[in-house]
Formats: structure tokens, sequence, C-alpha cells
């Protein structure tokens, strides 16, 4: 069982998760049997109290349930979803849980949430204007620190897709943030609670197309967005640069997280394609891969996957690397 909340209220938000509410979380808990989801009921329990917004419950099948392996925390992209809503671009996590779940894991060590607006809803211009803004990233703080509570796991592993990846690489390191939606403050670093962190065509050092910052102006922005400067030394075009260049001036929070020198986790690991059609220019950003994560332990490069293959078709390289921490 999982919970997670909106963070309309932002010091709401910031509360600490206490034990009387996962024991309460705990008893209303059900299960389905849904072949084609996560076996998770979910449900709003308005019978909780408190000064937050509502809560939503997921539940696993059994309450007495061990936990035997390291809990895996997925993390979607923008317009994707937890599990599959709709193909091509909704795809969620449902091929990688199933992988995991034929690997002997069970369903109270595999956890996913939905963050956004999903293209598979229909709002595909919405989730254009979603960005990594302290809402969605108060959510998916309190959604790990809500898995961290319930499962009692010393460490957990997290995997993350896409614009998830620098979502979940700033909710790991904490600290605070400013954003296009206002100034908050995530908490301490989670880094020592997690063993293994994936981040699969993530866009850590922005795009080249948002290089004229205005292309599409909530992703492109050099606040939180993904603005990967205007020039880099005495390069000026990113997507065609005639060697790696040393990047300053772009977006402030990719600028930010990538100068901070805390690890996201004690074994850090990329994966990305040359044929991302998201990325573009072969996933380059002013001479160097966008999706390389700094001290990183090591990567793995596609050379066929576009961008949502790279998370639905590297189900396998997923469970190496935190079942065995390799790639």
């Amino acid at each position: 069982m999982l919970f997670w909340e909106s963070p309309d209220d932002k010091q709401a938000a910031d509360a600490d998760v206490n034990e009387e509410q996962l024991r309460q979380l705990g008893q209303h808990c059900e299960s389905t049997a849904a072949s084609h989801m996560l076996p998770f009921n979910l449900r709003p329990l308005p019978e909780i109290r408190s000064t937050r917004p509502p809560i939503v419950a997921f539940c696993r099948l059994a309450h007495c349930e061990r936990i035997r392996n390291e809990p895996v925390i997925f993390i979607h992209g923008n317009g994707d979803a937890a599990l599959h809503a709709q193909a091509p671009l909704a795809t969620g996590w449902s091929r990688s849980i199933q992988y995991f779940l034929e690997q002997n894991y069970t369903q109270g060590e595999l956890y996913a949430t939905t963050w956004g607006d999903a293209w598979g809803s229909g709002s595909i211009l919405d989730s254009y204007s979603t960005m990594h803004t302290c809402s969605n990233m108060l959510m998916l703080r309190r959604f790990i620190e809500a898995v961290l509570a319930y499962t009692k796991a010393r460490k957990v592993d997290v995997i993350a897709h896409s614009v998830g990846v620098v979502l979940a690489r700033k909710v790991l390191k904490g600290g605070s943030l400013i954003g296009t939606d206002g100034n908050c403050t995530l908490g301490p670093p989670l880094t020592d609670r997690i063993d293994t962190f994936v981040g699969i065509a993530g866009p850590n050092y922005g795009l080249c197309v948002c290089q004229l910052a205005q292309t599409v102006p909530a992703w492109c922005n050099a606040l939180d967005g993904l603005y990967p400067g205007y020039t880099c030394q005495d390069q000026l075009l990113c997507g065609y640069t005639s060697g790696n260049c040393k990047q300053e001036n772009y977006s402030a929070l990719l600028e930010k997280l990538n100068n901070d020198p805390t690890r996201e986790a004690d074994h850090v690991y990329a994966m990305w394609s040359d044929v991302d059609e998201v990325l573009l220019f072969r996933g380059m950003t002013w001479g160097k891969p966008t999706s390389r994560i700094p001290g990183m332990n090591g990567r793995w490069i596609s050379d066929r996957n576009g961008h949502i293959a790279m998370k639905d078709l590297t189900e396998l390289r997923q469970y190496e690397a935190v079942a065995h921490h390799s790639i």
C-alpha cells in the first residue's frame, strides 16, 4: 500500500507522514484482480481527516506480505502515465512491472503513480504546459516518502523516464526550488535511502530544440524548463557543435542540479538512444549526451529504440541495473 496527495497547498504537503495515518490507511485497503493493471485498488479515503488535500491509497494484495526485494519506484515522463493508458504515447510502466513480477518481485515491491496530464486522456496540448514545477515536485516527493514509510525498507530503487528523470533527480536531492508556479522547499536529500537510480532518455542538459526559448514556452523556459543556453563558448548551434564545450547559463534548475555533487543513489545508471525522436540531434546537447548523469556508474546506448521504446523495451536492463548493478 502507498498513498499520494495532490500538493495544492504547499504548506500542507510539507507535513510529515505519520504512523497513525499509515495505520488508518492500512485498515481501509482492498485488493482488485484486474489483470491488465497493477493489483492495487485506488480509492479516496474521506474518513481520514487532516489539513492536507485528499489522500488516495493504493493497496497491495496481502497485508502480511513480506518485502524481500528492494522496492522499485517508477516515475514516468511528461504526458505519460503510471500504467498503460493509450498507445503509442501513454504506455506507462506496464511492461516493466510485468517483467519484474516475472522475476519474483511482488506487488508490494513495485510502485508507480501518475503525475501531470496524460496524452492518452486526450490532453496532449495541456501536457506541453507541464514542467518541473513545485506542484509536480512536491507530489512526487510525498509519493517517494510514503513508499519509504510504508515498506520500512532501508533503501529503494528509482527508475525514471524522460522528463521524469529530471523530476526524480531533484526530488531525491531535495533542497529549494524556484519554479514557474512559485517557490518551495522539498526537504533534505533522500539520496542515502536510494540504492539504484536509473535515468532513461532524460534531458539532463536541456534540449537543443529549446535553444530558441520560445519554441514551447513551458518546456523551454530558462527557469525550470529545458533551455540549453543560447551559446556555448564559441559554439552557436546547439545541435551541430564541432566538439564538447562548457555549457553555462542554461536552465537554472538543470544547471544547479548538474553542479550539485550529491549523487542520486549508491549506483547511478543512464540509458539513451542515438535515434531518439524527442531528444533529437542523436540525443546531444552542445556536443554531449543530454541523458548523461554526472557521476554515473554506467550507461547503455541504443541505436534503434525511439523515445518511448527506450522505456518499454528495456525492461531487462532496468531489472539488471537494480538487481545486479549491471547495465
